[in-house]
């Protein structure tokens, strides 16, 4: 008789402890899964992997080297977040290739290793895109410089040991499109978020990553000392004049863009460019492709492809959206000798241009297929928005843009979004005429 009782006991809690040993055991393989479809872009190590009950997973002490590059990511920690119902009652050989509606990942500590340079030479080629957009305030750091910092500024500027941290916020929503909020903060520098509503062929509960389309973005930069550091460093090739560095930037864009495109800026752009390299800064943008573009080849392109195919429209924090466009060159403000120059450039620029787009060749990768279950609706009311007080929100404006952040305080005619970086808060008051939607993240 004991030993039935001792039996039973035993088997009650074998029975309880299914359901969690079930639980964390899922988290596992769906953990390993994303390292392993995360992959494609590089080689990925960790060292451990820990679940707690309310749905957050974490992978610590991670190298990740991406491909075609020597130098390598060290990252203190991943963090994917979703709901502990989506890892319990889904099978471990599901979730090998299943996705929940909405997953928000978040790459913390990330800085580059000294085992080579190849990354970190990148990034000053590229001027930080896509960490941000914009050229970054290169354009006449030095007198000769444009789309590339020059190398002793560059080194003033990014720190070796510069410390990234990237948050990823996914949801599906119900007519089988993708909401994707990506933020890029680098550490007491600047916050730069990228989001879009990809499109999809539709496929109820399936989603194919490699079909997601791009027809519109939107982009918010944020800045928290990378403008003021970067003018005193380039203000020491002027004498130590930040108004100096500041015109000759307008003028190295003028010439860019007189070279690249055979038109220019408006006076009144150019001045508003000016303003928008100075410290403390927020400026949106709205990039309206002229041909949608899969995301895969979106992310490859460079970014003077980006501005050239498509519309631009930017505003900063006090003032409406205004469309970004070149006009003719005007030749009387030109002198002889800088106009020929600039005439022999264009047409070297052409060449190279030309030369390389036909050595151009595409890769693929093998499409993988995710299943997603069916889209449940996280869209709040406005009359149901006093029961999501200090709750994390996601709100589209009737323009599209996306605003990320926790909602502070309702009254009439308004809105306080509180928004919370890695390296600040930032507050925001919206109009509720504004809003289109607001959905719980």
């Amino acid at each position: 008789m004991k030993n039935k009782f001792i039996g039973l006991i035993l088997f009650l809690i074998v029975v309880l402890s299914y359901p969690t040993w079930r639980y964390f055991h899922n988290a596992n393989v769906f953990a390993k899964a994303m390292i392993n479809h995360a992959s494609r872009l590089g080689e990925w190590q960790y060292s451990s992997i820990s679940t707690s009950l309310g749905g957050l997973i974490t992978i610590r002490n991670l190298k990740f080297t991406p491909e075609n590059y020597k130098q390598s990511y060290d990252i203190s920690s991943i963090n994917i977040e979703t709901t502990p119902l989506f890892l319990f009652k889904n099978s471990a050989t599901k979730l090998t290739t299943l996705l929940p509606e909405f997953i928000s990942i978040s790459v913390n500590g990330a800085s580059l290793d000294d085992q080579a340079n190849d990354i970190y030479d990148s990034l000053q080629e590229r001027s930080l895109w896509m960490y941000l957009a914009g050229y970054a305030g290169s354009f006449g750091c030095k007198k000769d410089s444009y789309t590339v910092f020059p190398k002793d500024s560059w080194e003033k500027l990014i720190d070796e040991n510069q410390t990234f941290n990237l948050d990823l916020y996914y949801s599906r929503q119900s007519n089988g499109s993708v909401d994707v909020d990506l933020i890029v903060t680098a550490d007491e520098l600047f916050s730069s978020t990228w989001s879009s509503n990809l499109k999809v062929a539709y496929f109820e509960n399936q989603l194919v990553l490699e079909d997601l389309v791009v027809d519109k973005l939107f982009y918010n930069y944020l800045d928290n000392g990378f403008n003021l550091k970067r003018n005193n460093i380039c203000a020491q090739n002027y004498g130590g004049s930040f108004a100096k560095y500041r015109l000759s930037s307008a003028e190295h864009l003028q010439q860019f863009l007189r070279t690249y495109y055979s038109k220019q800026l408006p006076d009144d752009m150019s001045q508003r460019y000016q303003r928008m390299l100075a410290p403390d800064i927020e400026f949106n943008a709205i990039i309206t492709l002229d041909e949608r573009k899969y995301v895969s080849d979106f992310v490859k392109q460079e970014q003077i492809e980006l501005y050239e195919k498509s519309q631009l429209e930017i505003s900063t924090a006090n003032s409406d959206y205004f469309m970004a466009k070149l006009v003719d060159i005007d030749y009387t403000r030109i002198d002889t000798e800088r106009l020929k120059n600039e005439i022999l450039e264009r047409e070297k620029v052409a060449r190279q241009r030309k030369l390389k787009e036909e050595k151009t060749t595409k890769s693929y990768l093998k499409a993988v297929v995710f299943k997603t279950g069916k889209s449940k609706s996280r869209v709040i009311s406005m009359q149901k928005l006093p029961s999501v007080l200090n709750k994390k929100l996601r709100i589209k404006t009737k323009r599209g843009r996306p605003i990320i952040g926790y909602l502070r305080k309702i009254d009439a005619k308004s809105l306080t979004i509180e928004s919370l970086y890695k390296n600040g808060n930032a507050k925001m008051i919206l109009n509720k005429k504004q809003i289109a939607s607001v959905e719980l993240m």
